[in-house]
């Protein structure tokens, strides 16, 4: 089946990425969202799922939250909670195509970057559901995904007006990748069967720049939402 082949694909993926904790920053999009949005973390009970490096979290713990992390990483995990020094506890490894966190307590906010692509497509409801439900009255699901990738060709070091007009790729350029692109209206469908409540939705963009990819801009195109428990 397609979808066994797609979720091997994807622990395949993840299990050579566990390794040493990367240098990277907390993205700036999901801290500006929160900011606009008058979202307070501090004394709040935050949860990262597919949390990387742990980079958001850390800004979250800046902040004055109460920080929890899930991943399918396991050294990653190991790693990034025994060097800062935090409850193993909190801490969560998952292959979210196959289980969920257990987590006992309810929590105000769940950061959800990217890894939603890497859910099989006919598990996207029952992970939203399953967020919910550890979810106290009026907290919130912050979630991003990549909604395209347009190939635009570097004519000018200083060009913007066109970039989004190039070519639409078809799958995720890096073909070892296994992130999926998501249709907004399987988003839309699957938000309103899951009873959330739609506070915000942005999109930003972020540009590849690899030496392989020389002649072209990679462009990703991001949407953000906030989701609210009723």
């Amino acid at each position: 089946m397609i979808s066994n082949k797609f979720k091997k694909k994807v622990s395949n993926y993840w299990s050579k990425q566990d390794k040493k904790l990367n240098a990277l920053v907390p993205n700036e999009t999901v801290f500006r969202l929160l900011n606009h949005s008058k979202i307070i973390l501090k004394e709040k009970k935050v949860l990262d799922i597919g949390m990387g490096d742990g980079a958001n979290l850390l800004e979250c713990k800046k902040r004055g939250a109460n920080i929890f992390g899930a991943d399918i990483r396991k050294k990653t995990v190991i790693s990034f909670y025994k060097k800062n020094k935090l409850k193993k506890k909190n801490f969560f490894i998952n292959d979210l195509n196959y289980s969920f966190p257990k987590i006992k307590t309810k929590l105000d906010l769940i950061i959800c970057k990217d890894t939603i692509c890497y859910i099989d497509k006919p598990k996207h409801l029952q992970f939203l559901l399953d967020c919910s439900s550890i979810l106290k009255k009026n907290g919130i699901i912050l979630i991003q995904y990549i909604q395209a990738q347009i190939k635009h060709n570097k004519k000018n070091l200083f060009n913007y007006r066109n970039s989004l007009s190039g070519e639409h790729l078809k799958t995720y350029h890096n073909q070892e990748n296994p992130i999926n692109y998501l249709d907004n209206k399987h988003v839309n469908k699957i938000i309103k069967m899951s009873g959330l409540h739609i506070m915000e939705s942005i999109f930003d963009t972020a540009t590849h720049t690899k030496k392989s990819q020389s002649k072209f801009h990679i462009i990703d195109v991001n949407r953000f939402l906030l989701l609210k428990k009723i």
